[in-house]
C-alpha cells in the first residue's frame, strides 16, 4: 500500500511538470467584434470612396448636398467621420440616409445628429475646456455616452418637482395635472 501511494505521488508530480513546461501552441480566444454593423457600413463607405475617386481631398461641402454642420472637411474626412459616429451609436448608414439617395433629408436623425454636433461642440469648449485637473484636454464624443447604442442609457439625475413647460410660462391651463 505504502508503494502504491508513493508511485501515486510519482505519477502526479511527474505529470504536473510536464504540463508546467508544454510547449504546445495554445488555443487563443478569438477577438469578441462588438460592432456587427461594421462590414456593413465599410460596404457603403466603399461604395462612395469608389464613387468620389479624386475628389478624396475636396471640401466635402462641395461634393455632397446638405452639408451643414462639417463644413471645410474633406470627402475623406467626412466619410471617416460618418463612419465612427455609425459605430458610436451601433448603427449602420441606413439609420440616418436613404442609400439609393444619400442627400435625402427624410430621416428624423439628420436634424437629431446636427444638433448633437452642436450640443458636443458646446461641451467640448465651453464646459470641458475649462476643467483645468487634467493633463491633457479633455474631450468627450458620440460614444462617450452611446457606447455604441442608439440611445444612451437615460441612468443619469432625474429632476425633481413638476417640469418646466416647453413655453416657458409654467401656467397650468384648466389645473390639468402635469
Amino acid at each position: 500500500m505504502k508503494i502504491l501511494v508513493l508511485v501515486l505521488f510519482v505519477f502526479i508530480g511527474i505529470t504536473s511538470f510536464i504540463s508546467m513546461n508544454d510547449n504546445s501552441p495554445k488555443i487563443e480566444p478569438k477577438a469578441v467584434v462588438k460592432d456587427t454593423l461594421m462590414l456593413d457600413r465599410e460596404k457603403y463607405i466603399t461604395f462612395l470612396k469608389d464613387s468620389l475617386k479624386g475628389k478624396e481631398t475636396v471640401l466635402a461641402d462641395s461634393v455632397f448636398k446638405n452639408i451643414k454642420s462639417l463644413k471645410g472637411k474633406s470627402t475623406e474626412q467626412l466619410l471617416s467621420i460618418m463612419n465612427n459616429w455609425g459605430h458610436a451609436l451601433g448603427v449602420t448608414c441606413k439609420f440616418c440616409h436613404e442609400v439609393n439617395n444619400w442627400a435625402s433629408e427624410k430621416s428624423r436623425n439628420h436634424l437629431r445628429t446636427r444638433e448633437m454636433i452642436v450640443m458636443n461642440d458646446r461641451l467640448n469648449r465651453d464646459l470641458l475646456s475649462q476643467m483645468k485637473g487634467f493633463r491633457q484636454p479633455v474631450t468627450m464624443g458620440c460614444i462617450s455616452c452611446h457606447n455604441e447604442m442608439k440611445e444612451p442609457p437615460h441612468d443619469g439625475p432625474r429632476p425633481q418637482g413638476p417640469r418646466p413647460r416647453p413655453d416657458g410660462a409654467g401656467s397650468n391651463p384648466g389645473g390639468a395635472k402635469n
